[in-house]
């Protein structure tokens, strides 16, 4: 998981996992960020690498993992986190500058992860239900329409280099509504 600038501000660091065999999968209706440093992706995943470029870097690995957590949930993937198999040697900066810059984390987090939770789409396709959130991430004011560009022509060159997307399956369709209880 990935770990604000508050918590670097109010907790030791490095954070470690307790136990070196841990594998914590997170069920549907559960979101955590996710960063884009040691981050791994399967093929049925691939698609949800494209980082949105319309927000400051402090923010956008965070809503890439938002959005693509949710679509996950949709071809019955789920997200899961492991012991790092890195270790990251962090630049000399400035935390509260990191603060102020992932200040939109803060302030909007809580309700779009509300509002992916009650997301639907009436697109039958992945690439069909990305392009949709995207889409309504921009008429939202999440991102911006260079994202919409940029995924829908992500997109067409996956299709075009013979990705396969998953198939989208009814039976697995998350229904919305509360985040699940642990």
């Amino acid at each position: 998981p990935d770990v604000d600038a508050v918590y670097r501000l109010t907790r030791a660091l490095p954070v470690e996992f307790s136990e070196k065999n841990t594998l914590l999968a997170l069920p549907p209706g559960k979101f955590a960020p996710t960063n884009a440093q040691a981050a791994l992706y399967g093929i049925d995943s691939f698609w949800g690498l494209l980082l949105p470029v319309s927000v400051h870097g402090r923010v956008t690995d965070i809503w890439r993992s938002y959005l693509t957590e949710r679509l996950m949930w949709d071809i019955g993937l789920v997200i899961a986190f492991a012991p790092p198999f890195v270790n990251q040697f962090r630049n000399p900066h400035s935390y509260l500058a990191d603060f102020e810059s992932e200040l939109p984390l803060y302030l909007q987090a809580s309700a779009l992860t509300a509002f992916l939770l009650e997301w639907k789409s009436s697109e039958s396709t992945l690439p069909g239900r990305v392009e949709d959130l995207m889409i309504t991430m921009f008429e939202y004011g999440i991102l911006g329409a260079r994202d919409v560009k940029l995924t829908q022509a992500f997109l067409r060159d996956l299709l075009r280099i013979g990705y396969v997307f998953p198939k989208v399956d009814s039976d697995k369709l998350f229904s919305g509504g509360k985040a699940l209880e642990a």
